[in-house]
């Protein structure tokens, strides 16, 4: 940021930093209704949930914590020349990391159905939908001018 006052540098922070305030706490709501739905899921009445219980509440974490890191350096990057980047690389990276997730579980523990995606991508859906919205409210934003 050469050539950028020092108070419209600190404003600039700061405004990403309650950004990003904003987006933990909307994803925190999230993840505590998915939560409850998990639960209701994981009831014995759900006998079709039984066998991706436990994948389906390692994949909410999963999801849950690089949705974090993602939306931490994408909440940074908003209206600047290089958020396209950002972004797309935080969606590569999380592309591969769901792929490596669903390979270890596979080899790991050797699920009787194939059918152990479904929840897993029905999650990658819901969070990367959420990321989007929040990313697009952010970007809507007016920026602050000093």
């Amino acid at each position: 940021m050469v050539g950028m006052p020092q108070q419209v540098r600190h404003d600039s922070r700061k405004n990403a930093a309650m950004k990003y305030r904003n987006f933990v706490k909307k994803i925190l709501k999230l993840t505590f209704v998915l939560i409850i739905a998990l639960s209701i899921l994981s009831a014995p009445a759900f006998e079709f949930f039984q066998p991706f219980r436990l994948f389906t509440w390692a994949a909410l974490v999963f999801f849950f914590a690089i949705t974090l890191v993602s939306g931490y350096y994408n909440s940074r990057s908003i209206k600047k020349p290089f958020f396209f980047n950002i972004y797309m690389g935080t969606l590569a990276l999380k592309f591969f990391l769901s792929l490596m997730f669903i390979v270890v579980f596979l080899f790991g523990f050797k699920p009787e159905s194939k059918m152990f995606v479904v929840p897993f991508f029905l999650l990658f859906i819901i969070y990367k939908a959420f990321e989007t919205w929040m990313l697009l409210k952010f970007a809507q934003e007016p920026e602050e001018k000093n």
